[in-house]
């Protein structure tokens, strides 16, 4: 890291926090003993969103960060909650390894984290961008809302009962 005051390369880091994305670096120069700040975040995904009438865009955080505030507004759910669900969208996305993503493949992997969250954020958030337009397109939602909590209840079960069983028995 070059210094500010005196652009040489050489500097020794004090003390280093996590500040929201970033890490936040309060660092010394070792030529002129000056102190300076650093702050050290991930790049975006480099991703291309492919939307549903075809046209191509660049991924854009915030879009998606918008409509999930949009779909949770006046929740009781904690606000950093939201920035935690586009996080988990976005490492899912990096560790599918593509560069381009259907718009509905975010959808998805956002409904999946919200279903989890709140269920009125997730019908919300599905109503969105499911286009649903009749109570039966909503009930077949809530169906399939319920399906997704059954089967991830089910995995957390098996995944006890199969801990379970590695554990000696003291009889």
């Amino acid at each position: 890291m070059r210094c500010p005051y005196c652009a040489d390369g050489s500097s020794r880091v004090l003390d280093s926090r996590v500040v929201g994305r970033a890490v936040r670096r309060r660092r010394v120069c070792q030529s002129c003993g000056q102190r300076f700040t650093t702050y050290e975040t991930l790049p975006p995904p480099a991703l291309t969103v492919i939307k549903r009438d075809g046209r191509v865009e660049s991924y854009d955080r915030s879009k998606l960060l918008r409509s999930l505030r949009q779909a949770c507004y006046k929740r009781p759910i904690p606000a950093n909650a939201v920035e935690d669900v586009v996080d988990h969208v976005e490492a899912e996305l990096i560790r599918a390894g593509v560069s381009e993503v259907q718009s509905r493949q975010i959808a998805d992997l956002a409904l999946s984290q919200l279903s989890c969250l709140d269920e009125i954020g997730y019908i919300c958030y599905a109503s969105s961008v499911r286009g649903l337009q009749t109570a039966e397109d909503l009930v077949a939602e809530v169906e399939a809302l319920r399906a997704l909590q059954r089967r991830r209840a089910e995995s957390r079960v098996q995944m006890r009962l199969q801990f379970d069983l590695d554990q000696p028995h003291w009889n």
